[in-house]
């Protein structure tokens, strides 16, 4: 009974790990410029906004310097989602000075 609760125990940490959410970021990757990617687990619903989610991140990021993002490059991966190849968001930018609104 043991063996039995341990292997269902092993099994459903590889589920919960399959579906879990990872977020790189951001990463300076040269001057003023920096890289945010959001990658879905194994498993995903399919209704994940990866790329609004990304650049959100982006734009607290900025807000927290008290600047705006500018978007450099935003890649998704198109799919389809097997073989390790999971649904994942990435954005390039840079943070800019807020413009005087006129």
């Amino acid at each position: 009974m043991t063996r039995i609760l341990y292997v269902l125990a092993v099994v459903l940490l590889i589920f919960l790990v399959g579906c879990a959410t990872t977020t790189t970021g951001p990463i300076a990757a040269g001057k003023n410029t920096y890289i945010i990617s959001r990658q879905e687990g194994a498993f995903p619903s399919g209704d994940e906004p990866l790329l609004a989610e990304v650049i959100a991140e982006a734009n607290n990021f900025c807000s927290s310097l008290d600047k705006v993002v500018k978007l450099i490059d935003t890649r998704e991966n198109p799919g389809p989602y097997i073989l390790g190849n999971y649904p994942k968001a990435t954005v390039t930018f840079s943070c800019v000075e807020r413009t005087a609104d006129k």
